[in-house]
């Protein structure tokens, strides 16, 4: 599209990598040294130990959880987060969490937000704090290996996967809690189900608009009544959507919402339920995998692209 007839021949659509990308991971699994032995889904199991190896493995079930990678999302998403896996973990103790850490953070940077001396969001808002901390028999482990965690009051660890691009931990994932923007579109391409979470609590955080709403948020001073104002109206336009709003990029591909956008003074035990709700339902979850598969492109791009490649070089 947008280009003239001149140039057509000198394009070629080869179609979604992404879509390889899943098929790819899923294929191989990984040993994450979790404690979980993953592989393909009908495999995933805790490992057994000398204590229990005359009982049979339990069935696990991975949940990634995606913050986002700038301050402003850090300091709402990170504690929420959190906070709604003690949720999830309370009533599903089989559950495991693990955070893909962005290329641009590094762990020490992202555990502070979940330290409410960094982030005193976390005890306005009454939401988790964690610590980090390393697995003491894990140093020497491989760079990818998630050894670093956040531990919460209630004794949940959430591993830190710092191996980037994270698409084969992702893959492994029964569900993710994440916030708007690329996230989504990632998610969406390998076929990952999702709740998409955008919090109100604080509307002066929010000020990543663009053009004047953006200059008039971030103005010195009246910056912050300017983005309660812009970001209250657009609340309650959203609200007014209902159950059609289309923030995440998977909805907005299909052109009606797909996957779950919670949007509003969000309630972690309310969000919680609801995951455990998908997680009971194994059925709705497939649904929604389907959905995310016809919005993304089909397989085989790869190798299209790999024979385009050797005949240049033929």
């Amino acid at each position: 599209a947008g280009v003239t007839a001149k140039y057509t021949d000198k394009f070629t659509v080869v179609g979604d990598l992404m879509a390889d990308v899943s098929r790819w991971a899923l294929d191989e699994g990984f040993d994450d040294n979790l404690g979980i032995r993953l592989g393909k889904p009908e495999n995933r199991s805790i490992s057994k130990t000398s204590s229990n190896a005359s009982q049979p493995d339990i069935p696990i079930e991975l949940i990634g959880i995606l913050p986002g990678s700038k301050s402003l999302k850090l300091t709402q998403g990170m504690p929420l987060s959190l906070a709604i896996a003690e949720g999830i973990h309370r009533v599903r103790p089989h559950t495991r969490f693990v955070i893909p850490v962005a290329p641009t953070l590094d762990i020490e940077t992202l555990a502070r937000f979940a330290n409410p001396q960094h982030n005193p969001a976390i005890r306005t808002l009454g939401w988790a704090e964690a610590e980090l901390k390393f697995e003491a028999d894990c140093f020497g482990c491989a760079e990818h290996t998630a050894n670093a965690y956040l531990q919460t009051r209630s004794g949940l660890k959430v591993y830190l996967w710092t191996h980037t691009p994270p698409y084969d931990v992702l893959s492994q994932c029964r569900l993710c809690l994440t916030t708007v923007g690329a996230n989504t579109a990632e998610l969406g391409s390998l076929a990952v189900p999702m709740l998409v979470l955008l919090p109100t609590q604080q509307l002066s955080a929010m000020r990543a608009w663009d053009g004047l709403p953006g200059l008039l948020v971030n103005l010195p001073v009246v910056g912050s009544g300017m983005a309660k104002f812009i970001n209250g109206c657009a609340f309650v336009w959203v609200s007014r959507q209902a159950e059609d709003s289309r923030f995440a990029w998977p909805n907005i591909w299909a052109g009606k919402q797909i996957v779950p956008e919670l949007i509003g003074r969000l309630e972690t035990e309310a969000v919680a339920r609801l995951a455990c709700d998908y997680l009971e339902n194994p059925e709705r979850l497939e649904e929604m995998r389907s959905c995310l598969r016809q919005v993304r492109g089909k397989p085989g791009a790869a190798q299209k692209l790999a024979r385009l490649v050797a005949d240049v070089l033929a």
